[in-house]
């Protein structure tokens, strides 16, 4: 099957697939992403103890999410991606929420499908077709930095696996971390990358003081402030994760560049009543 999208003046990232609606981060919440229609797929990596990058949001395996080889649901965080092969990480299915879990009150429309995997990051990169855009997180942190790889080794992975594809146009690489960062800038500068902010940092004149931009915060801490001085100092806005329909509302109102959700379908519908351009439903 091969995946295609397009890209669209409003960049609408389907957050980690299209999770509201399909087990986060897996091939069914992709390409359930793209038939509804975004311009980009937004994921996230870690690297296991073989050297496969491989797509998965937590730094180990999340209990929520995953079920092990016996069918049950781990008891525990189970095993950091750094410390298993990708042979060993195949045997756990990461295609149903915890039933009962507070991820499962968030998540009430999510389908499951179970016996999904977690994906090589290849895999996804050669199922899609050259109009297909990626924002790839680079998941680690500096105050558990025996969790992963260190931001060198780290950031030359993944270079490696978007050159190997052919993909480094098409790609975005953003962190929280932004020693990874400062490595793709060095190193990939054809990469373009992204910086990432919580509720603590949510100051554009920092991100560009580090060389970036685009920048990409919650959307909670927009304000005018900082949206003004962003716009001054000539940043584009991606913020992340807009949700409910009256904050997608609200963030589009602040001519942002692209926004970032679990339901690209509410998005939708809330650009085609503005008119705007949407992106081919697939």
């Amino acid at each position: 099957m091969v995946l295609t999208s397009a890209v669209q003046a409003l960049d609408l990232q389907g957050h980690r697939g299209a999770r509201g609606h399909a087990p986060e981060n897996t091939v069914p919440a992709f390409q359930l992403a793209l038939s509804i229609g975004v311009t980009t797929l937004e994921l996230d990596v870690g690297i296991t103890r073989d050297g496969v990058v491989v797509i998965h949001h937590d730094r180990g395996l999340n209990p929520d999410i995953a079920r092990g080889p016996d069918g049950q649901w781990l008891a525990l965080p189970g095993p950091l991606i750094k410390d298993v092969t990708f042979e060993q990480l195949q045997r756990y299915d990461v295609g149903r929420i915890k039933p009962g879990s507070d991820y499962a009150k968030r998540f009430p429309h999510q389908k499951p499908v179970d016996g999904t995997r977690i994906p090589r990051l290849q895999a996804l990169l050669s199922k899609t077709a050259p109009s297909v855009r990626f924002n790839i997180e680079t998941k680690l942190a500096a105050d558990a930095p025996h969790d992963t790889l260190p931001p060198e080794p780290f950031a030359r992975a993944l270079i490696a696996e978007i050159r190997k594809a052919g993909a480094a146009a098409r790609t975005t690489i953003q962190s929280f971390d932004w020693r990874t960062l400062e490595v793709v800038e060095r190193e990939a500068p054809e990469i373009a990358t992204v910086y990432l902010t919580g509720s603590r940092n949510a100051e554009p004149e920092k991100v560009h003081a580090a060389g970036g931009r685009i920048w990409s915060p919650d959307f909670q801490t927009l304000t005018p402030p900082n949206l003004e001085a962003a716009r001054r100092l000539g940043l584009k806005i991606v913020p992340w994760t807009v949700n409910e329909p009256r904050d997608i509302a609200r963030v589009l109102d602040m001519k942002v560049d692209g926004i970032i959700s679990d339901y690209p379908d509410r998005v939708r519908e809330e650009m085609n009543r503005r008119g705007l351009p949407l992106p081919p439903a697939l």
